[in-house]
């Protein structure tokens, strides 16, 4: 059976390809599976580049990390809630997950364990030079995944 996995996150929460994933799994009526990663790495490079740039001092807590984290999690459980709103108004089938971890592992975890044939995901706005000193996240997931993955760009 073919699923779809919409893939959001904490920096990649884009309306056109949510739209885009509701409309895709409407037309085909094919299951949409909801993926929002909380990206663990977003906070501690946050807290790291206020630290460098002398908004706090010494090393932030753990609490204040937890905070942040705290933060991007009600985020993304709203994110998700109003997807989930979109999917029942289409009568679409929909199973939601949010996780905590780094992008790329959580999405080719939830990819693999859930069979999925069809990704969507959001590619941020950046440089080519970025991309290429720094890599891209979806086009790691594209490498790592068997089925096919739609790049919506922002």
């Amino acid at each position: 059976m073919d699923k779809l996995l919409l893939i959001l996150s904490t920096t990649r929460r884009s309306n056109k390809c949510i739209k885009e994933a509701i409309d895709v799994a409407s037309k085909g009526n094919i299951p949409l599976i909801i993926l929002f990663v909380i990206d663990e790495e977003i906070p501690q490079k946050i807290l790291e580049k206020m630290r460098e740039d002398g908004w706090i001092g010494g090393k932030p807590t753990e609490s204040l990390f937890n905070a942040v984290l705290e933060e991007y999690s009600v985020q993304g459980r709203e994110k998700v809630a109003e997807i989930e709103e979109m999917a029942k108004s289409r009568g679409l089938e929909f199973k939601s997950i949010i996780r905590k971890g780094t992008f790329i592992e959580e999405a080719l975890a939830v990819a693999e364990a859930e069979n999925v044939s069809l990704i969507l995901v959001t590619r941020r706005k950046r440089l080519s030079m970025s991309r290429f000193l720094f890599g891209s996240a979806v086009a790691e997931i594209q490498e790592r995944v068997t089925c096919e993955v739609r790049v919506i760009d922002e």
